[in-house]
């Protein structure tokens, strides 16, 4: 007759319970680092307002040198436009870089983010399967063993000994009968303590691997 070993048991539950805090853990570097992808993107959105902003600010100021220069400096007015186009050519070439790095940036973090999720879930509903599997082993073999327990065996076992005494021997089932009920009499009128055996070595010995029933199971 099996058993378990509750230490094994304990031990396995105790697993179950790291790995699942470890999981939650792994969710909040996760959560962190989206957290931390996100203040980037808003960062370099800030960065490309404050670009544009410059665009505007480089326009204004070759408005003014326009309106400001002399008619009859034609050379000095054509220099500035010139100045002035480059500037925003430049300006708006840094501000579509920048927006375009960003961009590739946070689209990367946030599919490293999406894949450890993905990854994160696989590995929980992992555990959970494990866990459902040796629940339902544990509930098995302990249906096994209360199955045994109630099995007809023990009845034979627990007859008294007059049962087994033909009907043609009355006066040796008569005595047997008799010894037996002078025994169950001094055995319940008996003041001493009932002394149960120590469990065999082969007993001990009987204990449920855990990792092994998983492993089998999925195999």
């Amino acid at each position: 007759m099996r058993g378990y070993n509750q230490d094994e048991v304990d031990d396995f539950l105790d697993m179950i319970v790291r790995d699942y805090e470890e999981s939650i853990a792994k969710n909040r570097e996760l959560e962190k680092s989206l957290k931390h992808a996100e203040e980037k993107l808003e960062y370099f959105n800030e960065l490309k307002e404050a670009l544009n902003q410059s665009i505007v600010v480089a326009q204004d100021t070759a408005d003014k040198v326009k309106s400001s220069a002399s008619k009859e400096s034609e050379v000095i007015v054509t220099s500035a436009q010139n100045r002035a186009d480059e500037m925003i050519s430049n300006a708006m070439q840094k501000a579509n870089l920048l927006t375009t790095t960003a961009e590739d940036k946070a689209k990367e973090i946030l599919t490293d983010a999406t894949s450890n999720a993905r990854q994160l879930a696989a590995e929980t509903n992992d555990l959970k399967k494990k866990t459902r599997v040796f629940h339902q082993q544990l509930l098995l073999l302990l249906e096994t063993q209360i199955d045994q327990a109630r099995s007809g065996d023990w009845e034979e076992i627990l007859k008294p000994m007059s049962a087994y005494v033909g009907d043609g021997h009355e006066v040796l089932k008569e005595v047997l009968s008799n010894e037996l009920d002078n025994d169950t009499v001094n055995a319940v009128d008996s003041d001493e303590p009932i002394v149960l055996d120590e469990p065999k070595d082969e007993d001990m010995g009987l204990t449920i691997d855990i990792p092994e029933l998983i492993k089998s199971d999925e195999e």
